[in-house]
């Protein structure tokens, strides 16, 4: 293996090992806010996305779109990654009439819908999963991101089948 290709297979399981430990923190499973829950959370979907964009670099895309409004997984985990590190961005608008920022929200179970602005409301639709929620963007702990780790560990086992992952 080249020095190049060593390099991407040292981060892709890096990425992969950081946020498989974040989400074993357990910071995520107590359905009240936890006190570090929003910082875990930043860096797990910073790590994320890194790992998804580049494995769809490398032609394995992770491209699930169940529960996804636009585009893929890969895609939500980006847009939340740019409205959670672009706070000036327009990423966070809910209502850009009255400039609504919609910044680190959590919903917890099933939830009807919370009114967030001029006409737009959130909600979550599963009773046994925490939706995260950045201006327009919602993201499921289960259905979303854990899922785009699991599907990203198969990736790199197929790039990587000598790797050792813990």
């Amino acid at each position: 293996m080249d020095k190049e290709n060593f390099f991407i297979k040292s981060q892709l399981l890096s990425d992969l090992q950081r946020a498989v430990t974040l989400i074993n923190t357990g910071v995520f499973n107590a359905y009240v806010l936890q006190p570090f829950q929003e910082s875990v959370f930043v860096l797990l979907t910073i790590t994320l996305n890194d790992l998804l964009q580049k494995l769809d670099k490398l032609g394995h895309r992770v491209d699930f779109t169940e529960d996804v409004p636009q585009n893929d997984i890969t895609d939500l985990v980006n847009k939340i990654r740019n409205a959670i590190c672009h706070l000036d961005s327009g990423e966070n608008i809910v209502d850009k009439e009255r400039q609504t920022k919609f910044v680190f929200n959590v919903l917890v179970g099933r939830v009807a819908a919370v009114a967030i602005g001029n006409n737009t409301t959130v909600g979550s639709d599963y009773d046994d999963d925490i939706a995260f929620c950045y201006g327009p963007y919602k993201i499921y702990l289960n259905r979303h991101i854990i899922r785009a780790i699991d599907e990203s560990q198969k990736k790199i086992n197929l790039l990587y089948p000598d790797a050792i992952i813990t």
